[in-house]
């Protein structure tokens, strides 16, 4: 019987072809350097080219160090070239957007993709094993992933980017308890990062806690009934995928509406890829639900999907400051302007009236010309509650109030400049009613 270390071997020999020139992802770590070991060990009998890569993400000072001369050391032992990184460049605009932990997973494989080229490997081989893709499901349905995202990571996928680069993981039909078997039998060293044993990460969690009371009170190894579930989840997310691509590829298509949702998902699915964009569950199904409604991707684009099916990106309307204004001359009788998208009524009188939906100013501060204008840079305006005026894009921007939104609001001034009401705001502090108030401006609009 084949030791467990020879079933790897040949594990990996089913994935990656002889005489392949392979880049091995190596942490320090026990998978990684398990891996290494493994795959440089069997090099001669397949005539493969092993170069080793480790990508110090300089984020654990020391530790880190010492787990970059631990690999340099092995690779040394083993006769492999080893291929080293440094993270100096942290972008924190990345970091800020992604978190750190997926900023720093992209900046790996942005150095592994760089060092496979110039070493001419044609495979990256990372140590995922049977344990991970438990985890990575836990995690994934915690998130509410669909069929593709649970099934976790294949044994061989690209790198994407037109990249012919592949992602090789021997390790995916092996438990972590075979990496620690396998590093007792072969005395493979290794370091641990204790930042894996932090529980202020999620992931960290389902390994120490989540997984061990599955495996306590429902299934010893759960992680291979989840294997299962994900490899059916796969076969049945590249059927639907299959079923997209072949729609989105006809010349002369079936209705939209008409197909399956899973391939409804799907065929819009593949159009966010090709268009750059990372598909989110509630925006595919916005897409789907409301054909010719647009949705803003960034602070410029609108996306939109045509009846047909096809997704479009646009651009926002020109969001020029508008220079309209509208004049009222308040009196004792109602007065209607219309203005924007909105209608507005007031008039004067001297006891206030107590109505839902109508305001009241000091009619002797907003003056007896009111001008009805489109927000504008610059503006400053002082609710009631604020301790003087601020800038009214601020308050805009602290109300949610997208872009194109902000320009189409309709703000009231006094006969000396001072703004009194922004609609959809509260009151102005300086007309709001005093104790010496004798004259009332009732005021009360809607949108058209």
């Amino acid at each position: 019987m084949a030791s467990l270390l020879e079933q790897l071997q040949a594990e990996a020999a089913s994935l990656i072809p002889q005489k392949s020139a392979v880049l091995v992802a190596t942490s320090g770590g026990m998978d990684s350097m398990t891996l290494l070991y493994a795959l440089a060990t069997a090099s001669v009998k397949y005539r493969w080219r092993i170069v080793s890569a480790h990508f110090n993400h300089q984020l654990r000072g020391n530790a880190a160090k010492a787990d970059q001369r631990l690999v340099e050391k092995f690779s040394s032992q083993l006769g492999v070239k080893c291929a080293t990184g440094a993270w100096n460049d942290k972008d924190s605009d990345s970091i800020k957007a992604y978190g750190l932990e997926k900023a720093a997973r992209d900046a790996r494989y942005s150095f592994l993709k760089n060092k496979a080229t110039r070493h001419r490997c044609d495979y990256i081989a990372t140590g995922h094993h049977a344990s991970d893709q438990a985890e990575t499901f836990l995690w994934r349905l915690m998130r509410g992933a669909g069929g593709s995202g649970l099934a976790g990571v294949r044994p061989v996928s690209g790198m994407g980017g037109g990249n012919h680069i592949k992602l090789v993981r021997p390790l995916l039909n092996f438990s972590k308890c075979d990496m620690h078997n396998l590093t007792d039998e072969n005395s493979i060293p290794y370091r641990d990062d204790k930042s894996n044993s932090s529980p202020k990460y999620l992931r960290n969690k389902i390994r120490q806690e989540l997984i061990p009371f599955l495996e306590k009170n429902f299934h010893p190894k759960i992680e291979f009934p989840i294997c299962q579930t994900q490899d059916l989840l796969q076969a049945e997310a590249d059927y639907a995928i299959a079923q997209a691509q072949t729609w989105l590829k006809a010349a002369k298509r079936a209705p939209f509406r008409k197909l399956h949702l899973a391939v409804q998902r799907r065929v819009i699915w593949q159009q966010l890829i090709q268009l750059g964009l990372e598909p989110q569950y509630f925006q595919i199904e916005d897409l789907r639900k409301f054909p010719g409604k647009k949705f803003a991707i960034n602070a410029k684009e609108l996306l939109h999907r045509d009846e047909r099916g096809s997704l479009h990106v646009g651009t926002h309307p020109d969001l020029k400051f508008s220079q309209d204004e509208c004049l009222i001359r308040p009196t004792a009788k109602w007065v209607e302007r219309e203005f924007g998208n909105i209608r507005v009524r007031c008039r004067v009188s001297r006891k206030i009236v107590r109505k839902e939906g109508l305001e009241a100013f000091d009619a002797d501060r907003t003056g007896g010309l009111i001008v009805l204008r489109h927000w504008r840079q610059g503006d400053r305006f002082q609710p009631i509650g604020l301790k003087k005026p601020a800038k009214l894009k601020s308050m805009f921007t602290s109300a949610k109030v997208k872009a194109e939104e902000k320009r189409r609001r309709t703000l009231a001034c006094s006969s000396d400049g001072e703004i009194f009401w922004v609609q959809g705001l509260r009151i102005g502090e300086h007309a709001k009613i005093r104790a010496e108030t004798q004259r009332i401006l009732h005021w009360e609009w809607r949108e058209m």
